[in-house]
């Protein structure tokens, strides 16, 4: 179940398109929304007031729901902000459809749908020292194939998709394939995990 939340209630297009039967829904009622977990609210930023503020009513109305932050124009700061507040996801509310099915995929199998260029500063800033990265990359060895250990290798160290395909010689596409076959071979949800499970040794 799909429900938006915003100043205006208006739901944007690619969001409508993207789940035909999502529903604006005020603050207050969302002390409604079933208990089970399973609800998404979409909601939309407004300016003049910080993150904490904004999710904060929406946490104690819905404590079980699961939030997607969506702003106008997104940045590292107020994602960072988000994410401390245990949004599930924060995106740009112009994205596009396929986007939106992206996040909402990794939301309800339990994720954490985060774009790559604040992945860095969520992990701490620093690549992972050559002895952890090292010691990661072996114990992988026995289960990816080494195209998949050198996307991992460099998921790892903050690359995103575009930069790996650059250095790989290959296209973004096939990046995602690549991606997407280390994940589930090493049994993680999201790259996030796997810088991590790297930085942590």
């Amino acid at each position: 179940m799909h429900f938006f939340s915003s100043a205006t209630m208006e739901i944007p297009t690619a969001l409508k398109k993207s789940f035909p039967l999502v529903k604006s829904m005020e603050i207050p009622k969302l002390s409604r929304l079933p208990s089970n977990g399973k609800s998404i609210i979409w909601m939309h930023l407004r300016s003049g007031q910080t993150i904490a503020e904004q999710l904060a009513p929406v946490k104690a109305a819905a404590p079980a729901a699961l939030i997607v932050v969506m702003s106008d124009i997104p940045n590292d700061l107020e994602a960072l902000a988000a994410f401390s507040m245990l949004a599930k996801a924060y995106c740009n509310t112009h994205a596009g459809a396929e986007v939106l099915l992206n996040i909402a995929s990794v939301v309800e199998q339990g994720g954490i749908w985060i774009g790559e260029s604040i992945m860095q500063k969520l992990i701490g800033g620093a690549a992972p020292a050559a002895p952890q990265l090292d010691l990661a990359i072996g114990k992988w060895a026995k289960v990816l194939t080494g195209r998949e250990l050198e996307v991992a290798k460099a998921i790892a160290i903050g690359l995103t998709n575009k930069e790996i395909a650059s250095k790989m010689h290959i296209t973004e596409r096939t990046v995602k394939a690549h991606v997407g076959a280390v994940l589930d071979k090493l049994q993680l949800k999201n790259r996030l995990q796997l810088a991590l499970l790297v930085k942590e040794g």
